[in-house]
């Protein structure tokens, strides 16, 4: 049974808003973070985007990451992913939203927040287990095969998407 508790005091929750984002060859942008690099961490790469913060909206933290990582105004597209991640101490449990960015011409540029992000590359589907982490690959590749079908959502949770307990490589 729910009290007024619960509702007043709910448990913090990060939520991430991502996108994926394409060149006209289908490859996608991934870029790489500084402070996951610093920390040895061996897959430093993952979508742009980030977290919201406090009574932010997802399409306005999505505006807002995408312009400061990115430099360039994107515009929410569908959604494809709903992505649940565990707590894992010293983070937060959290949600992320993985929309559709559309695709960016290879002359657009790209200027990175140099105290955030490293670098960024355009990278194959066939590549991209070189760059993510098992967890984040999954979650690309839901939403690449989501935006490839219809552009239809799925909710991963723990490792697998819940409405596809065997997924398959996009």
């Amino acid at each position: 049974m729910h009290t007024e508790y619960d509702f007043s005091h709910p448990p913090g929750r990060r939520l991430g808003a991502l996108a994926l984002i394409t060149n006209p060859e289908g490859h996608i942008l991934l870029v790489e973070k500084i402070y996951r690099k610093e920390k040895g961490d061996p897959h430093p790469w993952g979508l742009p985007g980030g977290c919201a913060q406090p009574d932010e909206d997802l399409h306005d933290a999505f505006r807002r990451e995408l312009l400061e990582e990115t430099g360039q105004r994107v515009e929410p597209g569908d959604l494809l992913t709903v992505h649940h991640m565990p707590a894992n101490p010293p983070h937060r449990e959290g949600l992320n939203f993985v929309f559709d960015g559309g695709t960016l011409h290879p002359a657009t540029p790209i200027t990175l927040p140099q105290h955030e992000l490293s670098a960024h590359a355009f990278v194959s589907l066939d590549d991209l287990h070189h760059y993510l982490a098992p967890h984040q690959l999954l979650r690309v590749r839901t939403a690449v095969r989501n935006a490839l079908n219809d552009h239809r959502t799925a909710y991963l949770t723990a490792a697998h998407p819940t409405n596809d307990p065997q997924p398959k490589p996009a």
